[in-house]
């Protein structure tokens, strides 16, 4: 979910700047992508996922969404996220980010007992940005990114390292779309941990993702 958030909020950053007359505007993804990672792990056992959701943005800088994906741990089947959050950026290029993600799960009568809440703020500028997650049930979590968009050639490319948990993660990625100004997007992203189990869910892997806006 994650990324998604990341994403998400770069939208709310970009909306904050434009002309007053806009009031809102509620926008729809859906993604196939090779595996689910989340901070470094699958979470579908190595699996393809189908992802989507729906994001409302309020030119205020106000945002709320939910966002859903197949998972397969703890007697969970699907994942749910619930989201709200507010960012803007200011005349000096630094941008600022607060929120709350609800992250719920479906599929038997055990799966809710993953359920856990997060509360963020993140602060980015010139490409840079730094996050802090709290959690409910888990450690929290600081994230360091930094991405640089390719106008020319329209690519991107974006880089995220985390301290979460027991563990650290980081992640190195180039995306872009096709035809260069389609609305389907792609992503190829490497994950990987410094994770010594011997779970290969927390092993390195490259992901690859096929999006879509609406």
């Amino acid at each position: 979910m994650k990324n998604s958030i990341k994403a998400l909020s770069a939208s709310i950053l970009a909306a904050a700047m434009v002309a007053p007359t806009a009031q809102a505007e509620i926008t729809a993804n859906v993604a196939l992508t090779s595996d689910y990672v989340w901070r470094g792990i699958s979470q579908n056992q190595e699996d393809p996922a189908l992802q989507g959701g729906f994001d409302y943005a309020h030119d205020s800088g106000f945002y709320a969404g939910a966002w859903a994906a197949n998972v397969s741990f703890g007697g969970a089947s699907t994942e749910l996220d619930l989201y709200a959050g507010w960012g803007t950026e200011f005349e000096n290029g630094i941008g600022i980010d607060f929120g709350i993600i609800e992250y719920t799960y479906h599929g038997s009568p055990i799966a809710g007992e993953n359920d856990f809440t997060e509360y963020y703020a993140g602060v980015s500028y010139a490409g840079f940005g730094i996050t802090y997650y709290a959690g409910d049930e888990f450690d929290d979590n600081i994230e360091v990114s930094y991405g640089y968009d390719f106008e020319s050639a329209g690519l991107s490319i974006g880089a995220t390292y985390g301290d979460y948990d027991t563990y650290n993660y980081f992640q190195v990625g180039l995306s872009g779309s096709f035809g260069g100004k389609s609305d389907i997007g792609w992503d190829v992203s490497y994950w990987d941990t410094d994770d010594a189990g011997t779970d290969p869910i927390t092993d390195g892997r490259v992901v690859v993702t096929i999006s879509k806006e609406f």
